[in-house]
């Protein structure tokens, strides 16, 4: 397993194939630093070395995967756990840039990647090939953050599964066998009739599940996510649908407002999430 650590903070938008790339903007350094002394003020009575580091590391797994992890740094505290699942044609990386800003750098962000398109290259992209390739890399990705970070994570608390797209689309058998590990869900611009048949929803109920957050930003694309969650309601489990305008099939600043603002509902008595409502917030996402 050999680990690559990025030493510069990029805000990466996220954006897949027949897409238009989403504008680059920096979060640079000194947003990052006021994070981490922040949260060292906050947590000083933690107990635990501020937790220090680059802000992402990409780690080369020996069976040939690849997952990223956007730590939280500066904590000084066991901290919870994203899984973040890039859709088609997609960078992993950018799934980290994107969820660290959505959190506001308070979870652990894990990003692992599916099957590699073509040669190795700095932008080399990846793709889905099923659930079970989703749930292997996602075991994967887990087991390495714990590894990496083991006085900072909690192994066998509950995971956030937020994905996009294509990630989204295939991810519903796969949490429903792995509800009590992603009680929370977070489905964007894909996802759209996830839950609706088999009894997905009420598997995913039974099995622990507890919220499921849909988003998008392409026009009109609400509507599209009614009977998956109708399914949902109908095994109690709570949902919510935002939509954070016409802007495109990706995760542009606007639409990480959009998801930031519900987080609060998403971890709102979430084992790992107790911190977050009194942490610093970033200004932007």
């Amino acid at each position: 397993m050999r680990a690559r650590v990025f030493e510069r903070v990029g805000l990466l938008a996220i954006a897949i194939a027949a897409c238009k790339p989403a504008p680059r903007a920096e979060a640079g350094g000194a947003t990052d630093a006021a994070v981490a002394t922040a949260a060292a003020r906050v947590e000083s009575d933690a107990g635990l070395a501020p937790l220090a580091g680059a802000w992402m590391e990409r780690v080369d797994l020996d069976d040939g995967g690849v997952t990223f992890i956007a730590p939280p740094v500066g904590a000084r505290e066991k901290r919870p756990i994203v899984v973040a699942v890039h859709g088609a044609v997609d960078d992993p990386g950018l799934m980290c840039s994107a969820w660290r800003l959505v959190t506001d750098v308070f979870p652990f962000v894990v990003c692992p990647g599916g099957t590699p398109i073509g040669p190795p290259s700095k932008d080399r992209k990846y793709v889905w090939g099923s659930a079970d390739q989703i749930e292997k890399r996602a075991r994967e990705a887990l087991e390495t953050v714990a590894k990496r970070y083991p006085a900072h994570v909690d192994p066998d608390a509950p995971a956030i599964y937020a994905a996009f797209s294509q990630g989204a689309t295939l991810a519903a058998p796969m949490l429903a066998r792995n509800a009590k590990r992603f009680p929370r869900v977070v489905l964007t611009e894909g996802g759209y009739h996830s839950f609706e048949a088999g009894g997905l929803a009420r598997a995913f109920a039974s099995g622990g599940g507890e919220r499921v957050l849909f988003t998008c930003s392409t026009g009109g694309c609400a509507a599209g996510f009614g009977l998956a969650r109708a399914a949902l309601d109908r095994a109690a489990v709570g949902t919510r649908v935002a939509y954070a305008g016409a802007l495109g099939h990706s995760l542009v600043p606007r639409a990480r407002e959009s998801i930031n603002a519900e987080l609060p509902w998403l971890v709102e008595g979430m084992r790992g999430w107790e911190g977050y409502a009194r942490a610093p917030k970033l200004a932007a996402h």
